[in-house]
């Protein structure tokens, strides 16, 4: 099965979310094909961070959530992650829109991440000071260890090629590194 791919140098993991500004033609086209399917369409990491550059081959499948005309007169759309994927034999329109076959990936396969005092209440104060970001995720309290690291590979500003690295890893053990890299030398508390 063939998914449309959006590539962007913004992240996001399953149950990650997503505003985005949609304005070029192919992409209202592919919003308006993909509302309301259960198999929405793929957010590829762009390997440079180069618009029109090349995508990785691990991408997430999300749906769209929720839309809205923003202020400026564009459509404006919430994505959620569903599952990481791996993309292959990706194809271009005509317009530009690109096209892959996908499949699941696990993300730490072998083991889910213990116990952590710190990346939790790091990722809540970092959503209280960035609400645009926070409001996204009610209920973020409850929500699990491995949901928070996803979250920080989300917004670290690190290279894509390198998370995927990490989101493939047999376990989480360099992901809490890094992120606890991260939030150590920024926020002793």
């Amino acid at each position: 099965m063939m998914i449309p791919v959006f590539p962007l140098n913004a992240h996001v993991f399953p149950e990650g979310r997503l505003s985005l500004r949609i304005f070029e033609a192919r992409y209202l086209r592919m919003v308006r094909e993909r509302a309301g399917r259960p198999d929405g369409f793929a957010m590829g990491m762009l390997v440079d961070g180069e618009a029109g550059g090349d995508v990785l081959d691990l991408a997430t499948l999300v749906n769209i959530v929720d839309f809205d005309q923003l202020q400026d007169g564009l459509l404006g759309i919430t994505v959620e992650g569903v599952e990481l994927v791996r993309l292959s034999q990706m194809r271009t329109d005509a317009d530009g829109l690109r096209w892959a076959r996908y499949e699941s990936v696990s993300i730490w396969a072998d083991a889910a991440p213990g116990e952590d005092d710190g990346i939790k209440p790091a990722l809540l104060r970092l959503f209280k000071e960035y609400p645009e970001i926070g409001d996204l995720y009610p209920g973020a309290e409850r929500r699990p260890l491995d949901w928070c690291m996803l979250r920080w590979l989300e917004l670290l500003p690190i290279d894509a090629k390198a998370k995927a690295h990490i989101l493939t890893r047999p376990s989480p053990e360099m992901a809490l590194a890094l992120i606890h890299s991260i939030i150590d030398r920024s926020d002793p508390s």
